[in-house]
């Protein structure tokens, strides 16, 4: 009796999620609960007459004698499915009407999970890295993240959370509505509220808030078109930490994905403002700008290689006030500034791949490039603009990516060189000629599927030249012993994962960032474990 009642309960589930006229036409929430309704009553009244007929021999020896009732056939059909353990592997025979002809289909656990998603058009995704570490002198400190790495160097507690809601989808077009907020949150104290700013912590923001849309451009309905708070896509150094292409946007509109030759198209106009402030940083002042943003990416090339091109250009827009403020020179002066990016994209054995990218800007985004720590290419300074950016241009070369050198060894790579003449330093002023060159290299044996060590060895060196022509120098080096347990063998693209390191940190040269850890030491010793998940 028990294992019919399991298969009615499953063929329940099967039936009230996947009849036939449902997969036939889209409905509302309202109908399928009516519907689902409806079924249950109708089951549980086919259930009672067929446990009635188990009851009785007798009764059941009658009827086995005449045809076949309607009510018995449809129990037969839905009792019909095997029981077995529920699971996202386990499969449910789903019995459909096509063309007039009976055919069933195995539906698992998770399509149903997947269904229910599609139907309702809610989804969820989100980041989070959070750990313990402790320091030989003290709490762990982090220095130069953008060119040491970031393996046993971060210990702030950084959150992503993405929600997506549909809000139609009829004809060959869809709208979602996105939000995402992220932030920061102590791993030093008990507490967290947010509003505790010390130390950079206890952070809270929407950095999206927009309505995405496709199949409304008429001349290109294999688009999207977003409006509200968004950018393009980052492309992250993720051993380093920060985006080699990037906008800090307010509000603004792009397409995304638009065919256009070989390639494909990307454009965006958004609103970026910053906070000018006087020569004496007593004062500052709004200053409204906007940055055109065009990409033109998966370009083929060779085989297994794709090419991008970016431009990014952001205008100011002052008021009549702010020019007559910078015409006075009592407030510093913002300028234009462009950036223009060229990625190739290498696909490599064993789902391993690189890129390789050359940029090059001027202006306050050159300023940028010549930070030794977070090397961003943006046109402020986390928002505070000041200095006297002067024309001068500045490049690099950047290499990311991972390689597997056989069946069980596997390293990933960054690499970058970065130069400039006649730009604006925040460290060493304005004129500033500046070189620097970034390694990091992360080789792992490969015990398993689930299991790796490895070591993250990384090397900077940067020297600036001041106007007094002065050469500054900024170097030190990191080593850091690990051991992860991961869901893959990848070192950049699987995720969740579980690392227990130690790492030593070495300051070298400081005469840029002035920066020493805890007791005036030039060097610090961490123990540490650490998650880091994306879902």
């Amino acid at each position: 009796m028990k294992t019919h009642s399991f298969k009615i309960i499953a063929a329940i589930i099967a039936s009230a999620l996947f009849p036939h006229h449902v997969l036939a036409a889209k409905l509302t929430m309202e109908q399928r609960l009516d519907m689902l309704e409806k079924e249950l009553q109708q089951t549980r009244a086919e259930f009672l007459e067929y446990k009635a007929q188990h009851e009785h021999p007798a009764t059941v020896k009658h009827f086995a004698t005449l045809p076949a009732p309607k009510a018995e056939a449809k129990i037969a059909a839905k009792a019909a499915p095997k029981a077995v353990p529920v699971s996202d592997s386990s499969t449910i025979d789903v019995a459909s009407t096509s063309a007039g002809s009976k055919t069933r289909q195995p539906v698992t656990i998770k399509d149903l999970s997947r269904y229910i998603k599609d139907d309702i058009g809610f989804t969820y995704t989100g980041y989070i890295r959070s750990g313990w570490a402790t320091g030989n002198h003290g709490s762990p400190q982090s220095y130069a993240i953008g060119s040491l790495g970031r393996f046993g160097n971060e210990h702030t507690g950084w959150f992503d959370l993405l929600l997506k809601q549909r809000m139609y989808h009829q004809n060959g077009k869809s709208a979602e509505a996105v939000v995402r907020l992220d932030g920061n949150v102590t791993q030093q104290y008990g507490n967290g509220w947010f509003g505790d700013n010390d130390g950079n912590e206890n952070l809270l923001q929407f950095s999206d808030m927009y309505l995405t849309t496709n199949g409304f451009l008429p001349f290109a309905p294999e688009a999207d078109l977003w409006v509200g708070k968004h950018y393009l896509p980052v492309y992250e150094l993720q051993m380093l930490d920060w985006k080699s292409m990037r906008t800090d946007a307010g509000g603004g509109v792009g397409i995304e994905n638009m065919i256009a030759g070989p390639g494909k198209l990307d454009l965006s106009l958004t609103r970026e403002d910053m906070d000018v402030y006087s020569r004496d940083l007593a004062h500052k002042t709004q200053m409204n700008s906007n940055v055109i943003e065009v990409r033109y990416k998966d370009l083929p090339l060779w085989d297994s290689a794709k090419l991008t091109l970016e431009g990014k250009y952001s205008i100011a827009n002052k008021t009549h006030d702010q020019k007559k403020n910078e015409d006075s020179n009592s407030f510093y002066k913002l300028k234009d500034a462009w950036l223009a990016t060229a990625l190739v994209h290498q696909q490599l054995q064993h789902k391993g791949f690189n890129d390789f990218t050359l940029q090059v800007a001027n202006n306050s985004i050159a300023s940028g490039f010549a930070n030794y720590n977070s090397a961003n290419p943006n046109i402020s300074n986390n928002g505070k603009y000041y200095g006297d950016h002067t024309n001068g241009k500045a490049f690099r070369l950047i290499s990311q990516g991972e390689m597997y050198l056989s069946d069980k060894i596997i390293m990933a790579n960054t690499l970058v060189w970065s130069g400039g003449h006649d730009v604006y330093s925040y460290n060493s002023g304005s004129h500033s000629d500046f070189q620097s060159l970034r390694t990091v290299v992360r080789p792992a044996w490969i015990w398993s599927k689930y299991n790796q060590t490895g070591v993250e060895l990384s090397w900077f060196t940067q020297t600036n030249k001041n106007k007094a022509g002065e050469h500054l120098k900024e170097s030190g080096y990191k080593t850091t012993l690990y051991h992860a347990f991961k869901v893959d063998t990848s070192i950049l693209t699987s995720r969740p994962e579980i690392r227990f390191y130690g790492t030593y940190l070495h300051i070298l040269d400081n005469e840029l960032s002035k920066f020493s850890f805890h007791d005036e030491k030039n060097d610090q010793l961490s123990l540490g474990v650490q998650a880091e998940v994306w879902w």
